[in-house]
């Protein structure tokens, strides 16, 4: 085709029901490239890009390109009723959900599974600080590749396809993977942006250190409790659980999971501290608004006005301000 005229176009290197993706050489410097094609009537919602018309999803990746983590994004081509983007291709790369499932891989250890759950954390924290929702925070939307330089795994977030921006309070899935929605969504049909990326961040860690999946049923998503190996260290097990909180208000923000103290190393000091704070604001047996870490007196206010059935404008606009500050902290 004439509009890829510039790339030596490949094999395909995957598929989902409305795009494929082909490994690409861009000619005029021999670099790897990977070639998104959707058609445009599988279009669902449009955005913009340097003053032109675009499917939503390049605008949502061209909006995070500033991004560390997040796959870069090259070119945008509108042709004959397709649309291309053209995509970094990070030699060797694999899908985490491949990685982990291959055999010949050893699991991770505890380390390398906290260095890499914390880039992935930070990429999709600066995401949200960019007003884009990924809302499909997965092991087959994250990839993994050797850093050239250093020897070490590296990580892209990819596909932007199910992302929107935040700039609306409530959302909603139009797409996306059933057993990484959170159960708010389930009950409800629709959720929170960050505590649903921090729910999905939270089956993910699962998938990292389990080689599973944690819920295979939307019943299981309800229950929110999956059994964990005994190879998995109790606070390891505890930032999931955290994450896997049933009320959204209660999950930690992407701050509060940097911080635990897993992440951090986890000496026992900083483990009895953590948890004496967290007793004290987590205490399920008080009635009160209670204020979580990364939440700030907005949220106390909001879930005070709303249970004397306060204005619903007012709720929100208090509400939408609490999840502002939860994403900047």
């Amino acid at each position: 085709m004439s509009a890829l005229k510039n790339y030596d176009v490949g094999h395909l290197i995957g598929q989902g029901g409305l795009a494929s993706i082909f490994a690409a050489t861009r000619i005029i410097d021999e670099k790897p490239v990977a070639i998104k094609w959707m058609p445009l009537t599988s279009v669902i919602s449009w955005g913009q890009r340097q003053g032109q018309t675009v499917p939503m999803e390049a605008e949502l990746l061209e909006r995070v390109q500033h991004v560390p983590g997040v796959i870069g994004l090259y070119d945008c081509i509108t042709v004959e009723g397709s649309f291309f983007m053209i995509m970094e291709l990070p030699p060797g790369a694999v899908s985490l959900n491949s990685y982990t499932k291959s055999d010949e891989n050893e699991p991770f250890s505890m380390g390398e599974a906290r260095r890499l759950f914390g880039k992935i954390v930070e990429t999709v924290h600066g995401c949200h600080l960019a007003g884009v929702s990924h809302k499909d925070i997965k092991p087959e939307n994250v990839l993994l590749f050797r850093d050239e330089s250093t020897g070490e795994l590296d990580i892209r977030l990819i596909d932007f396809g199910c992302g929107e921006l935040t700039e609306r309070y409530w959302g909603t899935f139009t797409g996306g993977t059933p057993l990484y929605w959170p159960p708010e969504f389930i009950r409800n049909g629709r959720f929170l942006h960050v505590p649903a990326a921090v729910w999905s961040l939270g089956a993910l860690l699962y998938h990292m250190v389990c080689r599973d999946d944690p819920f295979d049923t939307l019943a299981s998503v309800r229950r929110a409790s999956p059994p964990f190996p005994s190879s998995v260290p109790r606070l390891c097990r505890d930032i999931i659980m955290r994450c896997f909180d049933k009320d959204p208000w209660s999950r930690p923000s992407f701050r509060g999971i940097l911080s635990h103290p897993w992440m951090v190393g986890g000496q026992q000091q900083q483990v009895l501290c953590f948890r004496l704070e967290t007793a004290r604001v987590f205490k399920k047996s008080n009635p009160k608004p209670r204020r979580e870490e990364g939440q700030g007196l907005c949220h106390v206010v909001s879930r005070a006005l709303s249970s004397i059935r306060c204005p619903r404008l007012m709720y929100e606009a208090l509400s939408k301000l609490n999840m502002c500050l939860m994403v900047g902290n």
